[in-house]
């Protein structure tokens, strides 16, 4: 079973994930930071229990017409009645008592009624853990006065780490996550924002046409770093296309110059008259147009569609037909031409003869005599050679003589395909065996250029 290849992460998930992590450690190395600061400031704790434990119970305080009145709150429990531990004492400027649980013990840690306590007082009563604590806050309450004083003489409840817990929320996990919030989806946002260019550029390469040696990657709008390696993918674009062409130029000039050997030899064996001299004549005539077709495969590699223009198929058809007519009448066959509504097209005007020509050639050489070929032009983008032989060899017949020479439909076809795939079109091959044999051009529309 193939190994599946595993997807890689976008680089929006791996950058969000290292900035959440590192952004949790940090909150992780503040939380044990903030926690150290308070725990081990006695003073500042104590404070911070009694302003907490008093503005709890300030919501048990009443004001009606019969004047204050108090209740204790729900989950202050611990203040109800006189357990030893936790003691309140709820009173007004005039020293009047509304509420409280405290006992002798308790009332040597508070101030005295008659005394107006500051709006905010606390003092240890023991040094170390777990931290006793008296003191008072003043609140007002509909323009009455009234003053809250509490006593925590042995914290069973953990008030102390109540108050840690509330400190931490509102002073660092709430703005911690409020920024972290914003840190996180900035970043997304300006890493899609960035990649984007990237992405287009991505869907360009994948369109990028091999036989146009004029495109290359679009680097507008990328980051920096991306775009130099955009500009190195489209200098390495240039050393291939040109690597190539070199390498056309030089198949090409080889095909070139076989063609004189080849021609003096079959001149010098017309002098020689032998059947075995008519043979070769023959073999030197495969091979000649052989190469003749690997230079016209060259050339084909050497264009490109910054030349084309618009094609009239029917009259290109109709003088390609003309011109191979008498050859056609030589070699004991017919061939005639039919107007079926071709559309115009975009092109090279003398690649679509070669394609044309080749086809009505290999239909030539690979049919017995007295083969009726017919060319059609259209409907529609389309050029059809066809014939009544119904005989498509690919491969050699059973019995025939194999005399190592290349086939030349082989490469002709390859011909005709290239030819196709630079004017973004295909060819089609259907066969009727014994009765007819059909190869089509078909063009792209402008709806598939577009596309």
């Amino acid at each position: 079973m193939p190994e599946q290849v595993r997807r890689p992460s976008s680089l929006t998930r791996i950058i969000g994930a290292r900035i959440l992590v590192f952004a949790l450690l940090a909150m992780v190395v503040q939380v044990a930071v903030v926690l150290a600061d308070y725990y081990f400031d006695n003073p500042k704790l104590a404070s911070l229990m009694i302003q907490g434990e008093s503005e709890a119970l300030l919501k048990g305080v009443s004001l009606s017409a019969d004047g204050l009145t108090y209740t204790v709150p729900r989950g202050m429990k611990r203040y109800q009645g006189s357990n030893g531990d936790y003691f309140v004492r709820v009173r007004t400027p005039e020293g009047r008592v509304v509420y409280s649980n405290c006992d002798a013990s308790c009332a040597l840690h508070l101030l005295p009624q008659e005394v107006n306590p500051p709006d905010l007082w606390s003092r240890l009563l023991r040094r170390g853990k777990p931290i006793a604590v008296a003191g008072g806050q003043s609140f007002d309450l509909g323009g009455a006065k009234i003053f809250i004083e509490v006593a925590v003489l042995d914290d069973q409840e953990r008030v102390m780490w109540h108050v840690l817990g509330r400190e931490l929320g509102d002073h660092l996990a709430v703005p911690m996550s409020v920024m972290l919030v914003f840190v996180l989806g900035g970043m997304l946002l300006s890493v899609k924002l960035a990649l984007r260019p990237v992405e287009q550029a991505a869907f360009q390469a994948e369109q990028i046409d091999p036989l146009d040696a004029s495109q290359a990657i679009d680097l507008a709008g990328m980051p920096r770093e991306v775009a130099n390696l955009g500009a190195a993918v489209n200098r390495m674009l240039v050393r291939i296309n040109a690597l190539m062409q070199a390498q056309r130029v030089y198949t090409t000039a080889i095909a070139h110059e076989i063609r004189t050997p080849l021609a003096m030899m079959k001149l010098e064996l017309g002098n020689i008259e032998h059947a075995r001299a008519r043979k070769i004549e023959q073999d030197l005539d495969t091979l000649t147009h052989f190469v003749a077709q690997i230079t016209d495969l060259g050339r084909l590699e050497g264009a490109d569609r910054s030349t084309f223009r618009s094609i009239d198929l029917a009259a290109l058809s109709r003088a390609v037909v003309s011109d191979v007519a008498p050859w056609v009448y030589d070699q004991k066959n017919t061939i005639a031409f039919e107007d079926a509504g071709p559309t115009m097209v975009e092109g090279h005007p003398s690649l679509i003869e070669n394609a044309v020509r080749n086809l009505i050639e290999n239909a030539i050489r690979h049919t017995p005599g007295q083969t009726a070929i017919e060319v059609t032009a259209g409907p529609g983008p389309r050029v059809s050679v066809s014939d009544d032989a119904g005989l498509l060899r690919q491969e050699p017949e059973p019995g025939m003589p194999d005399d190592g020479l290349p086939d030349p439909s082989g490469i002709g076809l390859e011909i005709v395909r290239r030819i196709m795939q630079l004017h973004r079109g295909t060819l089609e091959m259907s066969v009727e065996r014994g009765n007819r044999t059909t190869m089509e051009l078909a063009f792209a529309t402008d709806q598939d250029r577009e596309g």
